[in-house]
């Protein structure tokens, strides 16, 4: 037989029961979440032969588009033949490279946040040694 409980005893026993229950509670809402961030990487980044293609695609459309807008400038505004085309597609190819970039980091930070998900170390670059 067992004697009284204290109320001191009884609170922390009652403590002790709830630090697990919400112990296992976190844990089973961290890992619904970490399987949430894995399924949005792996949906939104697609394979890597799409993400390249997306890439091309939208390099080479940015320096049509804007050739094709300093060719119409030339011929009916201007009437300075080479110069708006030229210049069209100056505009195009920084406008391109500029998605490009924009896509690369976006597509680099879901991988990324795919990883820390899954507890993996992030990959790493080696420092070169003539810049020591």
């Amino acid at each position: 037989m067992s004697g009284p409980v204290s109320p001191s005893t009884a609170n922390i026993d009652a403590r002790q029961v709830d630090a697990g229950a919400l112990d296992a509670r976190l844990g089973a809402l961290k890992s619904e979440r970490d399987a949430k961030v894995r399924a949005e990487a792996t949906r939104t980044a697609g394979t890597a032969m799409g993400l390249g293609l997306k890439i091309g695609v939208e390099l080479v459309a940015s320096v049509i588009v804007c050739a094709a807008i300093g060719y119409a400038l030339d011929k009916y505004a201007f009437h300075s033949r080479p110069i708006g085309m030229i210049v069209g597609l100056f505009v195009g190819f920084a406008a391109g490279l500029r998605n490009v970039f924009r896509s690369a980091r976006s597509t680099a930070e879901k991988w990324n946040s795919a990883l820390a998900a899954d507890g993996k170390p992030l990959p790493s670059v080696p420092d070169d040694p003539e810049d020591d």
